[in-house]
């Protein structure tokens, strides 16, 4: 998969054209919106592969429908990523609060009083990156029920996401996309050596992501999820459950 998927952004007759829309709107990603088409993009890359169209990307256009499925992305990816940034929060206020009246007081007190706060600090920093660990394996998976789906629910359905995210072909498309960012992280991290380089990178980020969602796609087009057996059912007249 991980060939496939490295050749995937670099098919089909727009190929240029293609990279080159993505790559201008990563560059343009500071000012937000240019980045949510280009969310937008990767669930269509998800959508379809894991439908088995995996012979060319698809192209830039439904402007409109790229800009709600970033939209979408965009909002998936605060909620699942809340929990864990509140969490790492609360540790350096843990910490601070604290070792700061500790050292305010002086003393046995405020000596023990410090070393809670540190303690507490490092229990609460723990916990945040366990659930940050747990959020960035989940959200590809909630991605592509959404994709999949078109239902934004499904994204935070436990039973979905227990499904998708317990598949042994999604851990290992998950892995695959870590993988992928880490090669386009090395290698734009070798263009920015030169000024030619550093342009270039937005675009090598790109090409990374959509290979990545190749994988993210190729990794559940066998999954069978909980919404499908739902809506297969209802079709057929039976009570969906």
């Amino acid at each position: 998969m991980l060939e496939d998927a490295l050749q995937y952004p670099w098919t089909g007759e727009q190929k240029v054209e293609t990279l080159a829309i993505g790559g201008i709107l990563s560059l343009l990603g500071v000012f937000f919106v240019p980045m949510l088409f280009v969310y937008g993009y990767l669930v269509r890359v998800i959508r379809q592969v894991s439908s088995g169209d995996t012979d060319t990307p698809p192209a830039f256009d439904d402007w409109e429908e790229l800009l709600v499925d970033g939209l979408v992305v965009f909002g998936i990816s605060l909620v699942y990523f809340l929990v864990p940034s509140v969490i790492l929060v609360s540790g350096l206020l843990v910490w601070l609060v604290p070792v700061g009246v500790g050292i305010g007081v002086g003393g046995n007190g405020g000596g023990a009083l410090a070393a809670f706060g540190v303690l507490a600090s490092m229990a609460f920093t723990i916990l945040g990156l366990l659930t940050l660990l747990a959020a960035s394996y989940l959200v590809p998976a909630a991605v592509a029920a959404y994709a999949r789906t078109g239902q934004f629910a499904s994204a935070f359905s436990p039973a979905t996401l227990q499904t998708v995210g317990t598949d042994e072909s999604y851990a290992v498309a998950w892995l695959l996309a870590v993988v992928i960012g880490f090669l386009a992280q090395v290698v734009g991290g070798a263009l920015t050596l030169t000024f030619v380089g550093a342009v270039l990178v937005p675009f090598v980020t790109f090409y990374g992501n959509v290979a990545s969602a190749y994988a993210i796609g190729a990794g559940v087009a066998d999954t069978p999820l909980v919404t499908d057996t739902r809506d297969s059912e209802s079709a057929t007249g039976q009570p969906a459950v």
